[in-house]
């Protein structure tokens, strides 16, 4: 049994030998028996080696490298002269304060714009209490006609409590109807006595 199966390997292995195709070079050229070989090679060309370019450009005329402002641009104009000076927008001016007994002095600087509809002024508590903390309200304060200082009183303090006063300015929308109020001037801590 062992001679049937080395005859037969001896047969077929000329056969796996030979290859299935047809001469030494490889092509789209039909072989013998009419048929095309499956390995079908292609003269190709070289890929060109890469180049280093650069950018081009042309250098900025100004040699810091910020763009120059054009000559018909809008000069900042401020708004306020000397004796009144312009307010800076959300930031929050102080507010001296001086206190009584039951009572408290609030002066703070009004810029007078015409956009102002009234100041709001309250105190609040700064000492710790149990349960709901007492409301002092709001004092009205109409804006002047020109730019200064203006003064309030608040009422209704109690007596040796500490606070801090908070002046609240109410101005109209540009951009819709109705107001926003905002804080613009607040005081450091001062006590009734």
């Amino acid at each position: 049994m062992r001679r049937r199966w080395l005859g037969l390997g001896l047969v077929v292995a000329p056969l796996v030998l030979g290859g299935c195709g047809s001469g030494d070079t490889p092509g789209a050229t039909p072989s013998e028996n009419g048929a095309t070989p499956w390995v079908v090679v292609a003269t190709g060309q070289a890929t060109p080696s890469p180049v280093a370019s650069r950018a081009t450009g042309t250098p900025s005329p100004v040699p810091s490298g910020f763009l120059p402002l054009p000559s018909d641009a809008a000069a900042a104009k401020p708004t306020g002269s000397p004796s009144c000076p312009p307010v800076k927008g959300n930031v929050i001016n102080g507010a001296d304060a001086t206190t009584g007994a039951t009572s408290g002095t609030v002066t703070w600087y009004d810029p007078a714009t015409s956009n102002i509809v009234e100041y709001r002024v309250t105190a609040i508590t700064q000492d710790s209490m149990l349960g709901p903390q007492r409301e002092v309200g709001w004092t009205v304060v109409t804006p002047g006609t020109t730019c200064g200082y203006r003064t309030a009183t608040v009422t209704g303090l109690d007596r040796r409590t500490r606070y801090v006063f908070s002046v609240d300015m109410v101005t109209t929308r540009h951009d819709s109807d109705g107001t926003l109020a905002a804080t613009v001037a607040r005081s450091r801590v001062v006590r009734t006595s």
